[in-house]
């Protein structure tokens, strides 16, 4: 039995934490704030409950198999897996329904242009050969380097690599495949779940779009937050002690490591860390993923709007010109997360949440950033309310009650850089390779979370978690 510090208690490190207890070792979690889970938190305002941090579930067999390799099948929440994954409206009151039904999404893109239905078919064909391509050996195993990654992509095919290696902006691809501004803007908005431009991210984030059509969009029952719980409830059954208000620190002792609070450092034989990798490695000062602006709503009535929508903006090239040269937008992009509208048991009958978010830079200058956060997330509410009014005659007259808010300054506060919910931007063709490897500097440190690979997302933040486990237990002497 070997003893790890797991620092952080994000959904990464509570998957360490898992998987290195379950392979015997002693495990000791070190959380800063009060609460587990990093960024997936909940917020309640008179028996309305939304989430914080991610709003939706893809990949749910990852999330499923965590659980089971956990022997904790029986604690897993229940999924509602979304016919309509999206609603996305445009300034001219248009509407594309993305739906997982293939034949229906055509039906509804072809509104837009007689050839937008066999474009999307396209699109998809495009998306799901850049996954196998890309996604599958990206995913499959820890990334330590190109030759390993090129070794599992040629098992695949001289093929596969010539796709890879084809790879263009994922707006060029969109163009490729769309006549429309509109369809466009459909497939560039998948970039954002990076935290990148569609004009600046490769193409192979077009796999996101696959993904969700091959393995649904998924709402947990009782939101994010009671996965959290149910995984945290599952480390701690094996044996994984947890400290929460616990700020550790850690450093390199001889052959291990002296982890813990001030006062009360303990010593480890490995070391993970579930916080963002380019502050640790000195990275900090490289061009960072956008950051978001997230308010929620209570609202006094059970209102028709879908689980997820998007009310894009006028122009969306101006939008990401203002977004990646420091400039909170004039007109952005707005996104509503409305999951009362599958479980019925985030808001009291007659009543609806709303989580309403909007990316804008990540800050370079905290202290500016305190001082101009207050007016700007003030102008922000309006503009986002304003145009949901406009585009949604149910929401004009009732009193929408603003309850809460998380600026960047927030994410700041939980250990993001500059307020990035991502950290790391993945730009350019190359761009998620030099994402930051599991792998730290001293030999015994491993990192987990969104920041590292394969990326962020609760599905691939499981993924790192288990991963940095196993290159854990094999420094630890276990077998890979």
């Amino acid at each position: 039995m070997k003893r790890v510090a797991i620092i952080g208690g994000g959904i990464g490190g509570l998957s360490a934490a898992g998987e290195l207890a379950r392979a015997g070792h002693a495990v000791t979690l070190f959380e800063g704030s009060d609460t587990l889970g990093g960024k997936a938190q909940v917020v309640t305002h008179h028996g309305v409950t939304l989430d914080t941090g991610p709003t939706l579930l893809t990949m749910p067999d990852t999330v499923r198999q965590t659980f089971s390799r956990l022997g904790a099948d029986d604690l897993l929440p229940t999924f509602h897996r979304m016919p309509l994954q999206s609603q996305y409206r445009y300034a001219d009151g248009r509407d594309f329904f993305c739906w997982e039904d293939l034949d229906r999404a055509v039906e509804s893109a072809n509104g837009f242009g007689a050839h937008e239905g066999q474009g999307l078919r396209d699109f998809y064909v495009a998306a799901e050969r850049i996954y196998r391509a890309a996604g599958e050996p990206y995913l499959e195993a820890p990334y330590e380097g190109m030759p390993t990654f090129m070794g599992r992509v040629l098992k695949r095919g001289l093929g596969t690599m010539l796709t890879g290696l084809k790879l263009s902006t994922l707006d060029q691809l969109a163009r490729k495949h769309f006549e429309t501004e509109a369809l466009r803007m459909f497939a560039g908005r998948f970039a954002t779940y990076t935290g990148g431009s569609p004009y600046e991210a490769s193409a192979a984030f077009a796999m996101i779009p696959h993904i969700e059509r091959a393995y649904g969009v998924h709402h947990v029952e009782g939101g994010m937050g009671a996965l959290v719980q149910a995984l945290a409830t599952a480390v701690r059954r094996l044996g994984v002690t947890v400290h929460t208000q616990a700020r550790a620190r850690w450093e390199k002792r001889g052959a291990g490591f002296l982890a813990g609070v001030a006062g009360d450092e303990r010593e480890f034989d490995a070391v993970v860390v579930n916080q963002d990798p380019l502050q640790v490695l000195g990275r900090e000062h490289e061009p960072l993923a956008m950051s978001g602006y997230v308010f929620f709503v209570d609202v006094p009535k059970r209102v028709s709007l879908p689980h997820h929508l998007i009310v894009f903006s006028k122009d969306y090239a101006a939008e990401f010109a203002e977004l990646f040269s420091g400039v909170v937008p004039t007109d952005p992009t707005v996104y509503v997360c409305h999951p009362a509208a599958t479980d019925r048991t985030m808001a009291p009958d007659g009543r609806s949440g709303l989580f309403v978010m909007v990316n804008v830079p990540a800050f370079t200058d905290a202290e500016r950033a305190r001082e101009e956060w207050p007016a700007q997330a003030k102008r922000l509410q309006q503009l986002c309310l304003t145009a949901l009014r406009s585009h949604f005659a149910e929401l004009r007259d009732v009193d929408l009650e603003v309850f809460a808010e998380r600026t960047p300054l927030d994410l700041a506060a939980r250990g993001a850089p500059g307020g990035s919910i991502y950290g790391f931007l993945p730009h350019g063709k190359f761009g998620p390779f030099r994402r930051p490897h599991l792998k730290g500097r001293d030999q015994g440190v491993f990192f987990a979370g969104g920041g590292t690979h394969p990326g962020g997302g609760v599905p691939l933040v499981m993924l790192s978690g288990r991963f940095a486990a196993g290159l854990a237990h094999a420094h630890l002497g276990g077998t890979r």
